[in-house]
């Protein structure tokens, strides 16, 4: 039986909030994850999502409506880079609390983006704090959230490229949806063996294991291991012979705590 994957659960349960508008109303780039994946796959449509939202020049005016609408959008774009290749995740390594883990992701146009997913906490109450970050360049963008077990976003923080910080309300409505589940007999036949994997953060002994793409004609490829956090080492997704995206893992640690001051 597969181990619970809380720490995935609750992350892709915000991606769920965001692209259904229960934060900052109606988000015009993406209606679901599944769709935002299927148009990844044949548009290449996160990195036009990117190219559309992500620039700090377009930043609405701190401590403005627009401007925790804007950090939504951009959550959602973060998370669906973080969370999603192919439409799977096959992650089935418990985060525990300090765990984090940050990853280099190359897209199709060679843009280099380092993001980094770190489970802070359980509170009292036995809530999750998480927070995800990505840095491109010199711009860093850093979301921390507080999600109770039934999946119901509490608190969101966020941070800009330029500094600005604050508090984004959210309804805590009911939002647990969890990710397509692929059994471990279907992981079995496509794994194509162990391998060797050297990165940043060490080398790790992996699964290597190839499925055809759910959209597009091409492949997913994954290097698994109970080594690192999350259990995923390394993923690409490869569409007519062209690499979309490639995510490696750089580095890794046990001591993240809030940067945010959320708690």
């Amino acid at each position: 039986m597969k181990k619970n994957k809380l720490f995935i659960y609750v992350l892709i349960s915000f991606i769920i909030i965001i692209t259904t508008g229960c934060i900052g109303g109606s988000n015009p780039i993406s209606r679901g994850i599944s769709r935002g994946i299927e148009r990844a796959i044949g548009e290449h449509a996160e990195n036009e999502a990117y190219r559309q939202t992500a620039p700090k020049e377009k930043l609405p005016p701190p401590r403005s409506a627009n401007w925790g609408n804007f950090m939504a959008m951009q959550a959602q774009i973060v998370f669906t880079y973080a969370f999603s290749a192919g439409g799977l995740w096959l992650g089935q390594v418990d985060y525990a609390p300090g765990d984090w883990a940050k990853f280099e992701i190359v897209t199709d146009g060679n843009n280099s983006i380092e993001l980094e997913r770190a489970y802070l906490k359980v509170d009292e109450n036995g809530n999750h704090w998480c927070r995800v970050s990505w840095t491109e360049g010199e711009d860093i963008w850093i979301y921390e959230i507080l999600i109770s077990l039934d999946g119901s976003l509490l608190r969101l923080r966020a941070k800009d490229a330029e500094g600005n910080e604050g508090e984004i309300p959210v309804s805590g409505q009911q939002i647990y949806f969890p990710p397509q589940e692929v059994t471990d007999e279907s992981i079995k036949g496509a794994t194509k063996g162990k391998v060797s994997l050297k990165t940043k953060a060490g080398v790790f002994n992996c699964d290597h294991v190839v499925f055809l793409a759910v959209y597009g004609q091409g492949n997913v490829e994954w290097w698994i291991t109970n080594e690192v956090p999350g259990g995923v080492a390394k993923y690409k997704i490869i569409d007519k012979g062209e690499t979309l995206w490639q995510s490696t893992i750089i580095a890794k640690g046990k001591d993240a705590t809030t940067i945010l001051g959320s708690f």
